[in-house]
């Protein structure tokens, strides 16, 4: 049992960091995207932390099994290194003692992999989403600033307002300019405010004008208005229930449609995955002192990529019916299952040979 424990320390440790390091690369490049809708106006800044949060948890269904690949590799990288292993498989600790070491702490981690895959996932993509769909619904003024000219809808639309209320809604000195079926509208304005009704929201200006004709041309038609209303024009806030990530995996597995049997599969590969990969880790790891901790690690790399590929092309061929259900992505799973195998294979063919080398002479002794 003290192996056993010096080695789940280890092997904890070293995941802490790694976690650690993978989620603040992801929150810290998100977070930067994130400002830049801001910037743009796409995204409310008191959203940010918001969006950033049901982000980082629909994240971490890719950054755990990663995460735990990766830190096998590390921990063990440096056991064989510092010949700590070597010393362990010469006093009797035999891998396969260390292996199931691994699957067990593999297994109890691809529970909490499972969680948030097939829950915690589904659920902040949905909320994700409901958010999106919101702020899509209110975007326009409340993106504006006093003093900048801002685009609205899809850019056909441009608006000025020298000063603004703190809320937001009141505005002096307004500019409007649109283009509707090849006629500029424009329009100023000493004030504006927002106000809602059964219609709708509208913009309610006061004493101003409207222009309305074709750029180029002299038949301008000028209305002066004491009270002029403006539709803002907004689509309905709805729950994207069409997005397939955002399905509830119960339903997922309710559901004989083929990009929704894609999604469930791929959902419940993040934990088969976190369990390869730490068997997969355990044999890469394997180095002589003189290699380095991280003379595997690149190749480890590389497996990884390929893998998670690999899962990737057989999600899309499921949804598009070029592979059926029944083998769907398991055939991916199947080949790194036959790989950790054979490494296991040629590594107890390599430790006998060790042991055998390692035996005195026949009458040696003597």
């Amino acid at each position: 049992m003290i192996i056993e424990r010096y080695l789940f320390r280890e092997l904890a440790g070293t995941l802490f960091a790694v976690t650690a390091v993978l989620f603040l690369i992801f929150v810290s490049s998100w977070f930067a995207r994130l400002l830049g809708q801001v910037a743009a106006g796409s995204v409310q800044a008191d959203v940010i932390f918001l969006l950033l949060g049901l982000k980082s948890v629909d994240a971490l269904m890719i950054l755990l099994p990663l995460a735990f690949y990766l830190a096998v590799l590390l921990a063990f990288g440096r056991l064989y290194k510092d010949s700590e292993m070597t010393a362990m498989l010469a006093c009797g600790v035999s891998l396969t003692r260390v292996t199931k070491l691994v699957f067990w702490v593999g297994s109890g981690f691809a529970l909490v992999v499972a969680l948030v895959s097939l829950y915690f996932g589904p659920w902040a993509r949905a909320e994700r989403f409901q958010l999106q769909d919101q702020m899509s619904a209110t975007a326009g003024l409340e993106t504006v600033a006093a003093g900048q000219f801002r685009e609205l809808g899809d850019g056909d639309v441009v608006f000025y307002a020298e000063r603004l209320s703190q809320d937001g809604r009141s505005m002096e000195n307004v500019f409007i300019q649109g283009v509707r079926k090849g006629n500029l509208n424009l329009v100023v304005a000493e004030r504006g405010r927002q106000i809602s009704d059964a219609g709708g929201r509208y913009l309610l200006l006061e004493n101003g004008y409207r222009y309305e004709g074709i750029p180029g041309q002299a038949d301008f038609r000028i209305i002066q208005f004491v009270r002029h209303k403006v539709l803002l024009q907004e689509p309905e806030a709805v729950l994207q229930v069409d997005e397939t990530a955002a399905i509830p995996t119960w339903t997922l597995w309710q559901s004989g449609k083929r990009h929704e049997v894609a999604e469930l599969q791929w959902r419940i590969s993040m934990p088969v995955s976190a369990v390869l990969l730490a068997l997969l880790a355990v044999f890469l790891s394997r180095t002589n002192p003189r290699q380095g901790r991280y003379a595997k690690f690149f190749l480890g790399i590389l497996v990884y990529v390929i893998y998670s590929n690999l899962l990737g092309v057989a999600k899309t061929w499921v949804e598009r019916g070029k592979v059926e259900p029944w083998l769907g992505m398991w055939w991916v799973h199947l080949m790194l299952l036959l790989v950790v195998l054979a490494l296991m294979v040629q590594h107890a063919g390599g430790l006998r040979l060790l042991l055998r080398r390692a035996q005195p002479w026949p009458g040696a002794a003597a």
